[in-house]
Parts: C-alpha cells; structure tokens; sequence
C-alpha cells in the first residue's frame, strides 16, 4: 500500500498537495475522499472537478458517514438500529434512575439526583467504549462503575441498538470480512481528519490497509493523529514546512497569519520580530453579543479602508452560538452579508399571527391610529410600519401591536 501522511501548519499547503494528488487521477477512477466534515469533502471535490472538467465515482464523506456506510449492510442483517447522542442519554437516564431506585448505584448514589449526572455518564460510557473497553475489562480498576456499563451494554443488546463505538465496531469487521463494501478496497484521501480515539484507529486501520493508495492531511498541531498515523499505521510522514523553499511560498516567512500558524504551539522555536503594520490583533469581549458587536465595528473600519465588504470574511468556531448575535450585528450596522451555511430564525409572519391573535380584540380601537395597518384574510393581521432595530423584532407586550419601546 502505498501510503503517506502530509502535514503543515498552512491549510493552503495541504490542500494544494491534495488537490495535486486527486487531479493525478483519472478522471473517471473511483476514490473516496474523507473530510473532516462534508462540506470540507465536497469544497475539494468541486475545485478539482472544476478544474479537470469532469470527475465521475469521487465519493465523499465524513468519517462517521464513511463508518456507517460500511456497516449499514451489518446492521441490517442483524436488526440493530444504530443511536444518536441524544438516544444514548436517554437509555443511560433511564438506567440511572432504575438503578437509583434499586440501590444498585454504589458510590454515585449520593450523586446520582444532581442535574449533569446522566449526561457526565453518558460521556464516560462513550470514552470507555470508544477506547474499546467493555464491562469484563473494568472490574478491577471502577468497580462501582461497573453495574451502570452493564445495564447499558444490556439495554443496548435488549432493544437492538447500537451506539457509534458499536457501529465502528461492526464497521470495522465489516472491512476485514469476506463480502465487503464497494468502497473499501478504493484509493482514499483523508483531509485534516483527526483520529482520537482507539475504535477510530482500528477501523482506519483495517480501512487503510485494504487501500490501494492513500494520501492523509494532517495540521501540524494535531499531534495525537499525526502519531497515530506514523507509529500505529505506518504512513510515511511529509512535512511541508521542511520542503525547500516552503518558507519563501507565499510570503509565509513573513506573512503575519502564517507566523502564527507555525509558532503558536511551537515550544522549540522562538520567533523573530517582524514589522509593527504586520501583526494580527487578539481582542477578548464580554460575552458572544458584545464580541459580534466589535467584530462588526472593526469590518466597518476596514470597509472605511476601501476594503470590499465581499473580501472580508468572519471564521466561527461555534456557528450555532454566534449567529443570532452576528445577525443583529450587522443588520444595525448596515453591512451586507452572506452566511455560507445560512441563518435560522423564526418566522417573522408567525410573531405577527400571534400578536394579532392576541389582541384581536383591540384591533378596533388601534385602527385609526398611524403605525398600524392590518388587513383580512382567514386571520386579522396587524403589522407595524417601524423595522424594530432597536428591540430585535421582539416586544415583552402583546407583540408589535402595543410594542412597549416605540
């Protein structure tokens, strides 16, 4: 098998290697490209086909989608439907409080009635089976932990489920079998795909070694991954930032982003000072609103710049968390701006709805006054002529009917 692992601290570079190792391939020849997540799989897959002009059988998926694509025919022969997180906190809050009644919790019995222990046990439970530890391996170390592993390994053998350790498990027999999937046995390309746990590694294993060819990106920063792809698996490790002439590409010796790419997990290496109008600025604010707010004022100093709105560009780590916030942010301040994976809110016309249902009664007396106009049709609707900037569309009275701050 002819296997290698990239790495760098530049994104850029990796995915130039991974463009230039699935553009050596022809253009209808299957390959299975593993992103960290599938978006990441499919952006790739689209700039290489855009530029080869056609690409037939790339398949591409996340590593979770790879896993259960494998075991999906495993699963079906035996039954067992396989369980999201909120299905396993489920059975595990359930066994809990059984137990909780008969006793059986040992040392967690005090405990056992606070509101995060359920869920602390369903993250336990999940490492001890990610790390391929059953019941039967316990009984000396956690002894008290061990009817809870138990009675979950017996709610999931009773009602035919299985968690994500499971179906990994299943997964990775599945590849080592005799009938196996139509995608294993395809050169694959993994990007930036970690590796954290042991039921991970042992399917990557089995995965990788019945792969004709197979190529892996790696951040320098993930060194667990990066280990476990060197000593465990046997990749041949390619660092880009060693390569000749690395440092000269793109200016990275003295482009401010890619400084801090190589030294802010760098204990070894101690950077040089660099120019004043050169740096990045670290700012910290009060809260995820406030931090929105900032962000949007430093985007309307860098438009007053004569920087294009369309060339700047806000990276969240947490989407969900910031997405109302950055919604209202930039809807005061004016800024057009495109949310690559969109922006959920509620319905504006269901709000209306309920107001007007509300105060169906006092339609009357507010119909002659001038910031309301209303019409009929199935319901009585009543708008407001204000945008509401300054509430956020949301009134503590009975809806833009009466709202309490215009």
């Amino acid at each position: 098998m002819n296997a290698t692992a990239i790495t760098s601290v530049s994104s850029r570079f990796r995915l130039l290697r991974a463009r230039s190792w699935l553009e050596s391939l022809a253009k209808a020849e299957e390959v299975v490209i593993v992103g960290a997540t599938l978006d990441a799989a499919n952006e790739l897959a689209r700039q290489v086909a855009r530029g080869k002009g056609a690409a037939f059988g790339w398949h591409r998926l996340s590593l979770a989608q790879l896993a259960a694509a494998i075991a999906a025919p495993a699963l079906a022969t035996r039954g067992i439907v396989s369980l999201s997180r909120i299905g396993t906190e489920a059975i595990v809050a359930r066994l809990v409080h059984r137990l909780r009644d008969e006793g059986g919790l040992g040392r967690y019995q005090s405990v056992s009635e606070t509101p995060g222990f359920s869920r602390a046990m369903t993250d336990v439970i999940a490492e001890l089976r990610s790390a391929r530890l059953r019941s039967n391996s316990l009984e000396r170390v956690v002894p008290h932990l061990l009817p809870i592993v138990r009675e979950y390994e017996h709610e999931l053998a009773e009602g035919g489920f299985t968690d994500r350790s499971g179906m990994l498990e299943l997964a990775t027999n599945a590849v080592a079998g005799f009938d196996r999937h139509r995608l294993v046995g395809l050169p694959a390309l993994f990007l930036d795909v970690a590796i954290s746990t042991e039921a991970e590694l042992a399917f990557v294993t089995e995965f990788a070694a019945a792969s004709p060819a197979m190529l892996a990106t790696i951040p320098t920063a993930d060194v667990s991954t990066l280990k476990r792809f060197r000593d465990r698996l046997g990749f041949k490790i390619e660092n880009l930032d060693h390569a000749a002439g690395a440092d000269n590409a793109g200016g990275a010796a003295t482009n401010a982003l890619a400084r801090l790419q190589r030294h802010l997990f760098n204990e070894h290496e101690k950077p040089s000072e660099i120019e004043a109008s050169n740096e990045i600025e670290i700012f910290s604010a009060p809260g995820e609103g406030r931090e929105c707010v900032e962000i949007a004022r430093r985007v309307l100093a860098l438009a007053r710049d004569l920087v294009p709105f369309d060339r700047i560009a806000v990276l969240l780590r947490s989407p969900e968390v910031y997405r109302s916030y950055l919604v209202e942010a930039f809807s005061r301040s004016e800024i057009p701006v495109h949310f690559a994976r969109g922006a959920v809110r509620p319905e504006p016309a269901g709000k209306y709805v309920i107001a007007a249902d509300g105060a169906r009664s006092t339609v009357g007396s507010l119909a002659d006054r001038p910031i309301v106009r209303f019409r009929v049709h199935q319901r009585t609707i009543a708008l407001c002529r204000y945008r509401y900037r300054s509430c956020g569309g949301v009134c503590d009275t009975a809806g833009p009917l009466l709202c309490a701050k215009r």
